[in-house]
């Protein structure tokens, strides 16, 4: 009696289960939370970011995308700046307060450089519901935002912008 009791106490209820992230748009776990999705894509990414409009030339580089645990955010970092990147579709806690909501287009159309549909992802990435991101910063008296959609373990699609009016495709891949 004693030892059913001692398994009783030790077994982990199926509820509290940890979610291991396989894949951005894994079945069965999407949407999941910040939490979970923070420490699959932390880590190095290349980035080649074109420019569009009148905006010339191409930036290409590493970013660094770091989960903090204490906070559970997923933040972006590269050439001495650190942005935190605001799930857009994750779930949250009840208690978690709702994210801003960024005054660009941040659909999935404007996140793939060739204006993939949602119907579109869900056909060639079997995901129906993508990661998605987005940032913003102030400095010097401009801003900048963006926001990145991770279709792919190895590969994100976005854009960013300034308030100068430059505007470049982001394409991130590992």
């Amino acid at each position: 009696m004693r030892a059913l009791a001692l398994t009783l106490v030790l077994a982990t209820p199926a509820w509290a289960q940890e979610v291991i992230v396989t894949s951005p748009c894994q079945p069965g776990a999407t949407p999941v939370t910040a939490a979970d999705m923070g420490p699959y894509l932390a880590g190095t990414w290349q980035m080649m970011a074109p420019g569009t409009g009148f905006t010339t030339g191409t930036n290409v580089g590493s970013v660094t995308l770091r989960f903090d645990d204490a906070s559970e955010t997923l933040f972006m970092e590269g050439q001495g700046v650190s942005v935190p990147l605001i799930p857009m579709n994750l779930a949250r806690d009840v208690s978690d307060p709702e994210p801003p909501q960024p005054d660009f287009d941040a659909s999935l159309e404007a996140m793939t450089p060739s204006g993939l549909t949602a119907d579109e992802i869900a056909l060639v990435a079997d995901c129906e519901n993508p990661v998605r991101y987005w940032w913003e910063m102030s400095g010097g008296g401009g801003r900048s935002w963006g926001a990145m959609t991770f279709i792919f373990e190895d590969a994100a699609s976005g854009f960013m912008a300034n308030s100068a009016g430059g505007s470049r495709q982001m394409q991130l891949t590992r």
